[in-house]
């Protein structure tokens, strides 16, 4: 049961498939036989089915979960949850997420529960106080999640952020398929306790470039829409040409000329 907010329905993503479509890929090619669950149907994958709901909170999640779990009763389940907590500023994000947890331990105790530290920002310049609060929020996720047994494992997304973003709180395509290998990484011991090593080729954290989609960013307007970045030096990059006019002389005459430019732009 792949659980969340919009993170999960896919918002960000060109095709809904949020993180979803990816994973099942990978796990495909693992030998794993996947069947997702849940009331809500989003993406272009063969298999759309979910639980994010768009906009919700971690309150929200923990009010209707028990029904869920009944109903589909899953044995693994992708949570990640939180972000909206953060936009509106929820001092309580922390003791909601134990709440939650609590009830899935109850409702489905031998599932296999992953408990995501949440992506986090895109490049936007008035960021720093949600910034502040997620990072506090993922600090707190390690020792609720231990609280809860051996089976619930927590998942780091938190390495989701800038130009794997969107927006402001939605991955693009390349973020979201850092999440599914986050996911498919943090399974495989779990599911796949004694091998062989599932297949770990097209690491989007070791790729040498990468489509990025931004809605806008601090970076400037020449990074906005789709462009192929570089990974170099462990840093992305995008080259932007522009043409740059000067003026020149020949036989006594001032002519205008443009050159090529390129510079590169690094992403933070």
């Amino acid at each position: 049961m792949p659980l969340g907010d919009s993170i999960t329905y896919g918002v960000g993503s060109s095709t809904l498939d949020s993180y979803r479509g990816a994973l099942l890929w990978r796990l495909a090619e693992a030998g794993v036989q996947v069947d997702y669950v849940g009331s809500m149907r989003s993406g272009n994958s063969p298999d759309p089915d979910n639980e994010g709901h768009k906009g919700w909170t971690i309150a929200q999640l923990a009010a209707r979960v028990d029904d869920w779990l009944a109903s589909y009763r899953p044995d693994v389940i992708l949570l990640h949850i939180g972000t909206n907590d953060m936009v509106r500023g929820n001092q309580d994000a922390a003791a909601d997420l134990d709440t939650l947890l609590g009830k899935i331990a109850v409702d489905r105790p031998d599932a296999q529960v992953f408990v995501a530290k949440i992506v986090g920002l895109g490049d936007y310049d008035d960021v720093a106080a949600q910034r502040y609060q997620t990072y506090f929020f993922n600090a707190a996720i390690p020792g609720i999640v231990a609280s809860k047994g051996a089976n619930f494992h927590v998942v780091d997304d938190s390495g989701v952020r800038g130009i794997d973003m969107w927006n402001r709180e939605h991955p693009n395509d390349y973020g979201y398929r850092k999440m599914a290998w986050n996911w498919y990484r943090a399974l495989e011991p779990v599911l796949n306790p004694a091998g062989p090593a599932w297949p770990a080729d097209d690491d989007p954290y070791r790729a040498a470039y990468g489509y990025h989609c931004l809605q806008r960013s601090s970076l400037g307007t020449d990074v906005q829409g789709c462009h192929l970045w570089f990974q170099r030096d462990h840093r992305w990059q995008l080259p932007v040409t522009t043409k740059v006019r000067y003026r020149a002389k020949a036989d006594g005459k001032t002519f205008t000329r443009f050159r090529t430019v390129t510079r590169w732009v690094t992403a933070r």
